[in-house]
């Protein structure tokens, strides 16, 4: 199976995790036919679906020997990713005036329904408008000519780590997962 992997908080080329060290981490957790896209950690691998985790988990690992600090690895199969773009979810977007669709990863699954939504961020920068188990969907406004991402809100929203992605880098993934 096809998994798409977005590692948290790391731009490749700084603290020594350059691509080809990254596409290392996951041949060497066993994963097959490792793709890298664009420079924030985005990567596409074929794994067994029973041996995914201990691939992400190997990953993590490897990751934060090179970097020095806990550094997440969120993956979502491909099939599941197509789910979601082939289900528009910015498409019902109640914030007209979005600059930006951002979807945050979470790393353990939310309940959606225990989320009181439309939830806008102080200043109004960010709406959380929707959610799955497994993913956050927010609009971005830009107010005042400045911009702020969803990812800080999300985070401190749900009390867990997230990592977070403008809505067309998924696509992107999406659409050229080999």
């Amino acid at each position: 199976m096809r998994y798409a992997g977005f590692v948290r908080a790391v731009m490749l080329g700084r603290d020594g995790l350059h691509r080809p060290v990254l596409l290392d981490c996951l041949r060497s957790a066993g994963a097959d036919r490792p793709r890298s896209y664009l420079t924030t950690g985005n990567v596409t691998f074929t794994a067994d679906e029973r041996s995914v985790e201990s691939v992400r988990a190997s990953v993590e690992e490897q990751i934060e020997a090179v970097v020095g600090r806990r550094t997440e690895l969120y993956v979502r199969s491909i099939a599941h990713l197509t789910t979601l773009a082939e289900s528009d979810p910015f498409s019902q977007n109640a914030v007209p005036d979005a600059v930006e669709h951002e979807v945050s990863f979470t790393y353990e699954p939310i309940e959606p329904a225990s989320l009181d939504l439309p939830i806008e961020s102080t200043g109004g920068y960010v709406t959380i408008f929707d959610a799955t188990p497994g993913e956050v969907f927010a609009a971005q406004r830009e107010i005042g000519g400045r911009r702020k991402g969803a990812g800080g809100f999300v985070e401190r929203t749900l009390g867990q780590r997230v990592t977070t992605r403008g809505w067309r880098t998924v696509l992107r993934v999406v659409d050229d997962p080999e």
